[in-house]
């Protein structure tokens, strides 16, 4: 596998020669100090990764030669979607990118009771710009080649509302003090939607509203966790118990 990886939002062909322009040259010619005949891999979200050649340069520009699609594939089989309470600061940066290389597949930035942070529309725009970014740059260097889907901000209670559990999908709900453990999940877990709340937490309506459709609340210990930590370590705990963080597989 080449070193260098780039995300390309565009169609990648076998054969094609592919300009690459503005800040993602800038980035193979002065931060990676590639050259001509240099070799790097380009993936566009749409599964595996092509491997190219650079061509040549211009002053804004680095052209390359797709030469070969390569079949590669590190997801896990678990589905894991992280229901996140928009934090503060580049806490919920922190999120998005531990959470791509731990392998989630979906995240939804959650705006609860207590949530500190309110985004306008405009301005929740710009930041779901800016997750989906860290996200594509975590694929860069963990070797995913399929980034999560980063859905719009939206209000906790109108996600519960429109969003039914579908099949085997198991909900859990992070709770202090809660009996039950990642331990006390029985059976296989193929699809888990785990629910975590900001710096405030949730509300007692907000954990009677999860519980009215199907949150099973759980907790990770009896430390109090930063609400970016308790995403990194239920990510983590629920790969080494039902994912690909037992196994070690490696698919390269």
């Amino acid at each position: 596998m080449s070193r260098a990886r780039l995300y390309i939002d565009e169609p990648l062909h076998i054969g094609a020669r592919t300009e690459i322009g503005a800040d993602r040259a800038r980035y193979i010619s002065r931060v990676l100090r590639l050259r001509p005949d240099d070799t790097l891999a380009l993936f566009n979200g749409l599964g595996g990764e092509y491997r190219a050649t650079i061509l040549s340069f211009s002053r804004n520009s680095v052209f390359v030669s797709i030469d070969e699609h390569v079949n590669r594939d590190v997801e896990s089989g678990l589905k894991i979607h992280l229901l996140q309470g928009i934090s503060r600061g580049d806490r919920m940066d922190l999120v998005m990118q531990k959470a791509t290389e731990l392998g989630i597949a979906a995240i939804t930035p959650i705006i609860t009771e207590y949530s500190v942070i309110k985004l306008e529309k405009q301005r929740a725009a710009k930041r779901l710009q800016h997750w989906r970014g860290i996200c594509t740059s975590a694929c860069e260097q963990c070797g995913r080649n399929l980034p999560p889907v980063v859905y719009e901000p939206v209000r906790l209670r109108n996600w519960l509302g429109e969003n039914s559990r579908t099949g085997d999908e198991r909900r859990l709900i992070l709770k202090p003090g809660a009996a039950n453990s990642l331990r006390s999940l029985q059976g296989d877990v193929e699809s888990v939607a785990v629910l975590i709340g900001p710096e405030g937490g949730f509300s007692d309506e907000e954990y009677d509203l999860a519980d009215a459709t199907h949150f099973f609340p759980i907790s990770i210990g009896p430390r109090v966790l930063r609400t970016e930590t308790a995403a990194i370590a239920i990510a983590a705990g629920l790969q080494v118990q039902f994912g690909d963080l037992a196994t070690g597989r490696n698919s390269d």
